[in-house]
C-alpha cells in the first residue's frame, strides 16, 4: 500500500460526511469526535498552506479575548500541515440577525465562511486575513 493510499485510508476512518469545500480545502464531519470537523488541504499542485495559517492566527490570538471570540477555534494541526480539525459550528440561519459592525481583520466577509459557535457569530474560514489583527470595528457587508 503506498503512501497516498495509507493517506487515503486514515482519513476514512475519522472523516464523515463532507459538510463544505473551499478553494484550498475541503471540510468533513469529524466521525470520532462530533464537536469537531477536519479541514482537509487538498494537496493538488501546489500547497497553500490554509490549515497551517489558520491555525497559527489561532494559536497567536486564541488568548487576546477581542480577536478569540470572533474565531472557530482551532485543536489540532498534523505535522505536514495537511489535517487541521477545527471546533465545529453550525450555519449562520437564513433569519440571524447579522452584526452591523464586525472587527477589521475578518477581511473574507462572504456568509459560508461564518457559523454560529456557542450561540454567537464566528469565523469558520480565517485563512485568508491579517495576520496583525485590528479590534477596530468597520461595517459588516457581508455577501453570499
Amino acid at each position: 500500500m503506498g503512501l497516498s493510499e495509507k493517506f487515503e485510508d486514515a482519513l476514512n476512518l475519522f472523516c464523515g460526511e463532507k459538510i463544505g469545500c473551499g478553494i484550498h480545502r475541503e471540510v468533513f464531519e469529524c466521525k470520532i469526535r462530533e464537536d469537531l470537523v477536519v479541514k482537509v488541504e487538498r494537496g493538488d499542485n501546489e500547497r497553500n498552506f490554509a490549515n497551517v495559517f489558520e491555525d497559527n492566527f489561532w494559536a497567536a490570538n486564541s488568548e487576546y479575548k477581542d480577536v478569540a471570540v470572533w474565531l472557530a477555534p482551532c485543536v489540532m494541526l498534523s505535522p505536514d500541515g495537511m489535517i487541521l480539525l477545527q471546533k465545529r459550528c453550525d450555519p449562520v440561519p437564513k433569519n440571524y440577525k447579522l452584526p452591523a459592525k464586525i472587527p477589521e481583520f475578518l477581511t473574507d466577509r462572504k456568509i459560508s465562511n461564518f457559523g454560529i459557535y456557542e450561540g454567537r457569530l464566528v469565523c469558520v474560514d480565517y485563512a485568508i486575513t491579517i495576520m496583525n489583527p485590528s479590534i477596530k470595528l468597520t461595517k459588516s457587508e457581508f455577501w453570499t
